[in-house]
């Protein structure tokens, strides 16, 4: 893609406004969050003609639920996004730039943006749904009382999501989320989306090649790629200092050590989407 003659967003054209919504092909990862979101734009950033953001700002972290509830107030959801990201869009479109996002707050709001920017690219990454609450879990989602919580996806039925516990609310927003994109990339036209299981992304060097073809991103060389698969990113940390509405855990233990009423609790709520993605609970 060729680099615009802008020296800064101020200068860009009417025209060349229209050229990036109608033309350019932001690339949007889509995922439940704890699947491998920030390692992937660590990675996709180190192509030469990538700039990759996790959770730039706006993160809209307050708003998933919002947009996942109100997915027919298409214009307050287009405007929302607009408003929020394209200055950012635009910045890395005039530098003849592929820009890449994995934020996971943007899920729901995936199918305005594929017609804001009408040659947006998406791509789904899922990852077991054990493995997927087992980390949400460390992380104190659904426990903690911070803005992050308040905004993250619930069921509308508030009687029924009260009575669920930990285990059951994650499973669901697992089951509900995935559900969701899946349906999504099957509206979208051949090649706009791609599908991938985080733990082949992490496994596989063919996985990220084809990964960063698709997003039409430069080529990382083997040993990078390996380096970068070994590296854990986005770790627990529980500092010293946490407030004390902020309810992580550090032993939480992984889901082939649960007993079998938790194991259960995830089944009755991910088992059939779990197949189709050849997971075994």
């Amino acid at each position: 893609m060729p680099k615009k003659s802008f020296r800064m967003i101020a200068h860009v054209d009417r025209a060349t406004l229209a050229e990036m919504y109608r033309e350019y092909s932001p690339v949007f990862i889509l995922s439940t969050g704890r699947a491998g979101s920030r390692f992937l734009a660590l990675l996709s950033d180190c192509t030469p003609n990538v700039t990759a953001f996790h959770e730039p700002r706006p993160t809209f972290q307050y708003f998933s639920d919002y947009a996942f509830h109100h997915q027919r107030e298409e214009e307050i959801l287009t405007n929302m996004i607009d408003a929020g990201r394209m200055e950012s869009i635009l910045e890395v479109f005039i530098k003849g730039n592929i820009y890449v996002e994995s934020n996971q707050c943007l899920t729901f709001f995936a199918p305005v943006i594929s017609k804001l920017y009408e040659k947006s690219k998406f791509v789904h990454v899922v990852r077991h749904p054990g493995d997927f609450v087992r980390s949400a879990i460390r992380k104190g989602w659904h426990k903690n009382d911070s803005i992050w919580e308040a905004g993250r996806v619930k069921a509308a039925d508030r009687a029924r999501w009260d009575k669920m516990d930990q285990i059951q609310r994650l499973s669901w927003v697992w089951e509900t989320t995935n559900r969701f994109i899946h349906a999504f990339m099957n509206r979208l036209t051949p090649g706009r989306g791609l599908t991938k299981r985080f733990e082949d992304l992490v496994n596989d060097t063919g996985e990220i090649r084809e990964l960063l073809a698709f997003m039409g991103a430069g080529s990382i060389e083997t040993a990078k790629i390996k380096e970068m698969q070994a590296k854990r990113v986005n770790e627990l940390h529980i500092h010293a200092g946490e407030p004390p509405n902020m309810k992580k855990v550090s032993d939480f233990p992984p889901y082939r050590e649960w007993d079998e009423e938790m194991k259960d609790k995830l089944k009755a709520i991910t088992r059939a989407l779990a197949k189709q993605y050849n997971y075994k609970l």
